[in-house]
């Protein structure tokens, strides 16, 4: 009898918080707002990012005094180098072409070549535009292995190995593969999901603590034949709700915005399918049960509804730490107990194509139901205590 009356007793404060939640449409479409937006617009600045990497290998390389370098001119074609001839001054092609990158062959090149003496080339651009930096790297990379070739020739012509020039040679390795590039790009994607989790259930858990507070209803409702841990608990219910809500609606809107993004052209696959947003889901199920809980009593705790405002958004910037510290492949297992931290490292991995270990997945839910079955506790014994309701 006791469990079927304090179901029932939920069922009928969860009702009236959603009710009211809804009936304030405004507070709670700006709460949506940001799962509704947000995913576009990351998706917009990654489609820019990802045009930038694109046009960086394909923009032209102005080249001035082209004649006096025919073999440069064919190692960066055979490059992929999209070259533009040109006998400018390169000062007058920069003024015409913000943005440009313009290489010099001065004419007395061929010869300091000629006489076994370096030719001194000129690369002109902008490095303070992201576009223009990134194109005059990769031709110095280009025109420096060039300037390699040639003294190994020189070398070779003078009897002597081009090995005995340089004693070290230096390879880099790159070990991150696919996913770690995919790591690289989406690493922001998880922290965007958990910062839903915050934004959405704000409102509601503010009107359904503080606001009813400060409006003199919250004596009203403990006068009525309902526990204060039950009523509580459907307060927690309903702000956990909504936050969840907005979490999983900015994951599957990110996730249909990515699909229309040409991420192939940057080597990074991405393509979640049932079982994985699935997984995702429910990694945020338990850290969403626990923002609502200590959302509700921190806004209980606020006497006015601006102080709970104030307390609500200083809470929203938790997920900031998370560009600070993150629980790593050498953190230890009791790691995965810290709420936030863990989620954040299991859906880092399943973005760059890894799969949590289940008893460290065990580990994260358990940090995530203690900690809330705590405040939800602190808060059910906060509603039981008159001096505290009435604020003596």
């Amino acid at each position: 009898m006791r469990v079927n009356q304090f179901v029932q007793d939920l069922w009928i404060v969860v009702s009236k918080e959603m009710m009211d939640a809804v009936r304030d449409r405004r507070s709670m479409m700006a709460g949506l707002l940001f799962a509704l937006l947000g995913p576009f617009v990351l998706a917009g600045v990654l489609k820019a990012l990802i045009a930038s990497e694109i046009d960086a290998g394909g923009r032209a390389l102005h080249l001035v005094g082209a004649a006096h370098a025919p073999g440069l001119v064919r190692h960066l074609e055979a490059a992929g180098v999209t070259l533009q001839a040109s006998e400018e001054k390169p000062e007058t092609l920069l003024a015409r072409s913000p943005g440009a990158v313009v290489l010099e062959v001065p004419a007395q090149a061929p010869r300091e070549l000629a006489r076994g003496r370096a030719a001194t080339l000129a690369l002109w651009a902008d490095m303070s535009n992201d576009d223009a930096r990134r194109q005059a790297q990769r031709v110095q990379a280009l025109v420096n292995a060039y300037g390699a070739q040639l003294s190994g020739q020189r070398l070779l012509g003078a009897g002597v190995t081009p090995d005995h020039a340089g004693a070290l040679r230096l390879d880099l390795r790159d070990m991150g593969g696919q996913g770690g590039r995919t790591a690289l790009v989406l690493g922001a994607l998880p922290l965007f999901w958990l910062l839903g989790l915050f934004v959405g259930g704000s409102h509601v858990a503010l009107d359904a603590t503080g606001g009813e507070r400060e409006r003199r209803s919250l004596e009203a409702l403990l006068a009525q034949p309902v526990a204060p841990g039950t009523l509580f608990i459907g307060k927690w219910l309903t702000a956990s709700l909504f936050g969840y809500a907005s979490g999983a609606a900015a994951l599957l809107l990110s996730v249909l915005a990515l699909e229309r993004l040409p991420l192939y052209e940057v080597g990074i696959a991405f393509a979640p399918d049932g079982a994985m947003l699935a997984q995702m889901l429910l990694i945020l199920l338990p850290l969403a049960l626990l923002v609502g809980a200590l959302q509700c009593v921190v806004a209980l705790h606020a006497r006015t509804h601006k102080e709970g405002q104030i307390y609500l958004n200083l809470l929203q910037l938790a997920p900031m730490l998370l560009l600070v510290e993150e629980i790593g492949a050498a953190s230890p297992p009791a790691a995965h107990l810290l709420p936030m931290l863990s989620q954040h490292a299991h859906l880092g991995a399943l973005v760059s194509g890894g799969a949590p270990a289940p008893q460290l997945l065990a580990l994260s839910v358990a940090g995530c139901i203690g900690a809330a079955a705590l405040l939800i506790a602190f808060g059910s014994r906060r509603l039981r205590s008159e001096r505290f309701v009435f604020g003596l």
